[in-house]
């Protein structure tokens, strides 16, 4: 009797929960689940989207940088070829120099260092027109 019972009991409760597990929602409900979820979904997109043109934003800030850093290199690789061809022009400069005598040596020594001096003017010139930042 013992087992009647409890089969009874447990076929009433899977009566149940399959009676109560299949009912339908009325259309009010499922409009208003719709309703919701459409809202939430809207409110998802939405955070994305922001989270999206921030993480394009970083990009570009990091893209910019890096193009400043380029830029700044370039410079400077510049500069440093330009000093150095004005330092090789100023050395034979003043072995030709060193063929004169007297006055002569001294102004061929004075222009050369004049020189000099303009060619360094330049090359930072040139520098700053090429990376005014710096």
């Amino acid at each position: 009797m013992n087992i009647i019972n409890n089969t009874t009991a447990i076929a009433a409760v899977a009566l149940l929960l399959a009676v109560t597990g299949c009912t339908k929602e009325s259309a009010a409900e499922t409009q208003a689940d719709v309703a919701k979820a459409e809202v939430a979904g809207g409110r998802d997109v939405a955070a994305a989207r922001v989270e999206a043109a921030g993480e394009m934003a970083d990009g570009r800030m990091q893209m910019t940088d890096t193009q400043n850093d380029l830029a700044r290199q370039a410079a400077d690789s510049a500069l440093t070829v330009a000093l150095a061809k004005s330092d090789a022009t100023y050395k034979v400069a003043i072995e030709r120099c060193e063929s004169q005598a007297g006055a002569a040596r001294t102004q061929c020594k004075d222009e050369a260092d004049v020189e000099l001096a303009a060619a360094k003017e330049r090359a930072e010139a040139a520098k700053l027109a090429a990376y005014p930042n710096g």
